[in-house]
């Protein structure tokens, strides 16, 4: 029991590890270019501080057709009318044809 409760500690360090030295080389490359050593210390400063880059910002008034307007997206939707109607016509013939050697009655 204990080398278990050892081993899910030590994964679970080595894990939050990887995502800190991850959200760091994320951040590596400055505004300035700076990179190496230094700039790995201050983004990894920055990873470990909770207020980086973020900003008070008040509320926004809008009407719904400029907000509807602003979050169009040109691509086609999650799920497709013509390809999701293909995928229903052969099922439906799939499902109307007999599997092969079944006695037709």
């Amino acid at each position: 029991m204990v080398t278990f409760v050892f081993w899910l500690a030590a994964s679970l360090l080595l894990a939050g590890a990887v995502f800190l030295v991850a959200s760091v080389m994320g951040r590596m490359q400055d505004d300035d270019g700076e990179s190496g050593l230094r700039a790995f210390g201050r983004a990894f400063r920055q990873g470990l501080r909770r207020d980086g880059d973020r900003r008070a910002s008040g509320p926004v008034d809008t009407d719904m057709d400029a907000f509807f307007a602003a979050n169009l997206e040109q691509a086609p939707g999650y799920v497709d009318a013509e390809e999701l109607s293909d995928v229903l016509h052969r099922v439906q013939v799939r499902v109307q044809t007999p599997p092969r050697g079944t006695p037709r009655g």
